[in-house]
């Protein structure tokens, strides 16, 4: 009797220490919209974290799969302060994966930063299992669905034949003339609305991207700021290297104006893809993590290096002095 009143007497003690582990300074959990998909579909996957006053969340970079699962996009984080002084951050993901079955989001562990600099992880109680499903629903016979078949040919005379092929070949002239017709307009607008390339494009937009970096403003929290100085820096150079308007212009629209101006595709993509982040800072208010922004200035400035010289070999080939 007197050992069965000890053991309960610890375990009542044990209580309040187990609750306190669980109810720490930082507190993550998982959720997502579905737990049964068709194969291809994307879900979306929110991990939200509570931060007690002093912590902060360490920046988690953007995942390219978490477990079984592809992330197809990062969404905006959101951060909400609370009234007691904590805050809150949402981090969204789009998730898809082409494979049938039972498939596993695992326990997600994140990385956080005290009041006093010590750094700590935490992690979601559990992880989700999601059912994908094929596009056929169960029960339904898919012998029957086979690949698409040629009609069959009709007999034909030999004046038949040489009367559609001579309109296949008319037609086929005409789609050229039309093409040949578009890609001169296409340079002539871009002629007369645009300027000349400048032969230290390149060398300009490198230099004020290396100022900017070594100002650091994503790391002292003004990371609009730092937008504003980059996507001036890179909008000014697309306009004097290759000739593009860039002023009052998306990301998205500019994107098919460099292809068309023969950009790189890999510069092309790294140009546009910082020049959407400064439009999401600016007009969605987006939470961007210092190291994202490091990362890309770091691609931008080699990038840059890179177009530097090819421009100098350009400028020797046409007789001109470095």
């Amino acid at each position: 009797m007197k050992r069965a009143l000890l053991l309960a007497a610890l375990g009542l003690a044990l209580v309040p220490s187990a609750a306190s582990a669980a109810g720490g300074p930082v507190v993550v959990r998982s959720d997502v919209d579905r737990t049964t998909m068709t194969i291809g579909d994307q879900v979306l996957l929110t991990l939200t974290v509570d931060l007690a006053p002093g912590y902060g969340l360490v920046s988690p970079g953007v995942p390219r799969s978490i477990g079984d699962f592809e992330v197809v996009e990062t969404l905006t984080a959101i951060r909400t302060r609370l009234t007691d002084g904590s805050s809150r951050v949402e981090l969204r993901y789009l998730v898809t994966t082409f494979d049938l079955g039972q498939k596993r989001i695992p326990q997600i562990v994140v990385a956080y930063r005290g009041p006093n600099g010590q750094q700590g992880q935490a992690s979601t109680p559990a992880g989700h299992v999601i059912t994908v499903r094929s596009v056929i629903p169960p029960g339904q016979d898919a012998t029957d669905v086979r690949p698409l078949k040629p009609p069959l040919p009709l007999p034909a005379t030999e004046s038949a034949l040489l009367v559609w092929g001579g309109r296949i070949a008319a037609l086929a002239l005409f789609v050229v003339l039309v093409v040949v017709l578009l890609m001169r307009l296409r340079r002539r607008r871009r002629a007369l609305v645009t300027p000349d390339a400048v032969p230290r494009a390149a060398r300009e937009a490198l230099e004020e991207l290396e100022r900017v970096a070594e100002m650091r403003l994503p790391e002292q929290g003004r990371t609009r700021e730092h937008y504003e100085l980059v996507s001036a820096a890179l909008r000014l150079f697309i306009a004097r290297r290759y000739g593009v308007v860039a002023d009052a212009r998306t990301a998205r629209e500019l994107k098919g104006d460099l292809d068309a101006a023969g950009v790189p595709r890999a510069q092309a993509e790294l140009l546009c893809e910082v020049l959407g982040d400064a439009e999401s800072v600016r007009y969605e208010e987006r939470l961007i993590f210092p190291a994202r922004a490091q990362k890309a200035m770091r691609d931008l400035i080699e990038s840059m290096r890179k177009s530097v010289v090819a421009e100098e070999y350009e400028l020797v080939t046409a007789g001109a002095t470095a």
